[in-house]
């Protein structure tokens, strides 16, 4: 009967994360893959989640945080082996690789430039809006190893934004934001906002 009872504790639990960060985290996956392989990494990261379970942080926040880590790997898996296809389907039937980035995309293009790394970086502090502290979290890395690395990721990308401004500095963000914003429109391409930060106002 206890077993029943902690199965029971455990599965309303896990509920419980689900409902607060599904739409965020389902947000950071789209915002750097397509919607199928978005959706595709969502659910291995609660399928690895639920096998973990007693190492996710009880603070939401910190929950949070934990599975945006876990996306992380996730998705950069999701990328070997779409890379590896891809390969394949040009050595057997010669099939061109369809194009990474929108045409005239000029902010897209200028990340693709960057190491991944560096894109991560910038994704986690302009996209996800997370603080330094935040991105530490995620990354697994110290908060001065998070601004000195952010700071050179904007310095590499200067010279690749078209317009030629200046960045501006990098945006105050909260410690925490609504569970409920909304995950759509997420590519660089569609964050006007976005690129306001990155952009100086001229």
């Amino acid at each position: 009967m206890r077993k029943v009872h902690r199965d029971e504790d455990a599965n309303e639990e896990f509920d419980r994360l689900f409902r607060a960060t599904f739409r965020r985290l389902l947000a950071y996956c789209l915002r750097r893959t397509s919607e199928a392989s978005a959706h595709d990494a969502v659910s291995e990261v609660y399928a690895t989640a639920w096998r973990r379970r007693r190492r996710v942080p009880d603070d939401p926040h910190e929950a949070r945080l934990w599975l945006f880590g876990v996306a992380r790997h996730v998705l950069a898996n999701q990328e070997r082996g779409q890379r590896r296809w891809l390969r394949l389907q040009r050595g057997v039937a010669g099939a061109p690789a369809p194009p990474a980035l929108t045409p005239g995309d000029d902010l897209a293009e200028a990340l693709a430039e960057l190491p991944p790394a560096d894109r991560e970086l910038l994704r986690l502090a302009y996209w996800d809006d997370l603080t330094h502290r935040d991105i530490a979290t995620v990354l697994g890395i110290s908060t001065g190893a998070v601004a000195t690395r952010l700071h050179r990721a904007r310095e590499r990308l200067r010279p690749h934004l078209s317009r030629g401004a200046p960045l501006s500095p990098a945006p105050p963000v909260s410690e925490t934001g609504p569970e409920n914003a909304p995950a759509t429109g997420t590519g660089p391409g569609t964050a006007p906002r976005t690129e306001e930060k990155l952009h100086a106002r001229r």
